[in-house]
């Protein structure tokens, strides 16, 4: 049980991981894409196709940070892999399901849970943790594969809401609670001891093929002093969620 390999990979789309030293020190492998043109908060087939082609086959089987929300989307990539059946466990304050998205030819932050529901056979449901009220909106035709857990805190019945011993974990940090980071989107109040406790009970109960965290706060180079407290907060969970997650899979 556990996360199956703790090799840990950084997306660099936006940068953000060079404003933290600490955590991109456990970089095993470190992916180049802020060249790649249509592909911020909307990600064009082409934009997808050159993504796809410099990831490297490990990415994804580990810890990949990917940077901000903007670029959720990838873990769609990741998710494709996978050759067995599996469960989504998507920590997010938002469902990203928006059809609208998909019908228009576009991966987006927004689209990419329908879009992987819809066409990856092995993904067999999506658990989607922490979601506010206002952000449950999804198809009907996802009602069969979607579970909703929004009662953040309280993880004694969470394995029963999971279908299978495969699961692969997705971390927005929008889900938490600006005390414990500051992202670029509408954030929700999970507190951070809450999120890893929730990892420490799946490391125990399930096979993690994979995890990945992106909402990071996107900042140009010369603001970076000026969000400096804010970039550090973010680091800091970072760091605890990595920490989480080696204890977790070595215990």
């Amino acid at each position: 049980m556990g996360l199956l390999s703790q090799d840990v990979t950084f997306l660099n789309f936006d940068g953000a991981y060079k404003t933290q030293p600490r955590l991109s020190h456990f970089a095993k492998d470190w992916i180049e894409l802020s060249d790649i043109p249509e592909s911020n908060l909307f990600c064009t087939h082409r934009a997808l196709k050159k993504i796809s082609e410099r990831i490297s086959k490990q990415a994804g089987h580990g810890i990949t940070f990917i940077g901000n929300g903007n670029y959720h989307y990838v873990t769609c990539l990741f998710l494709s892999k996978i050759d067995r059946p599996f469960t989504l466990i998507l920590f997010d304050n938002h469902t990203d399901t928006k059809l609208s998205d998909s019908e228009q030819g576009l991966l987006s932050c927004g689209s990419w849970v329908a879009r992987s529901l819809a066409n990856l056979p092995n993904l067999q449901r999506a658990l989607i943790i922490g979601v506010c009220s206002e952000f449950q909106d999804y198809s009907p035709d996802l009602k069969d594969k979607i579970i909703l857990w929004p009662e953040t805190g309280h993880w004694e019945n969470l394995d029963s809401a999971i279908p299978t011993r495969n699961i692969y974990i997705s971390i927005d940090k929008d889900v938490l609670d600006r005390a414990y980071a500051v992202t670029n989107w509408d954030q929700g109040k999970m507190k951070l001891q809450d999120l890893l406790s929730a990892l420490k009970k799946l490391m125990r109960q399930k096979n993690i093929l994979g995890m990945d965290v992106c909402g990071e706060l996107p900042v140009s180079p010369v603001e970076v002093w000026r969000y400096a407290n804010e970039l550090r907060l973010n680091e800091q969970t970072n760091l605890a969620i990595l920490q989480s997650v080696f204890s977790g899979s070595s215990s």
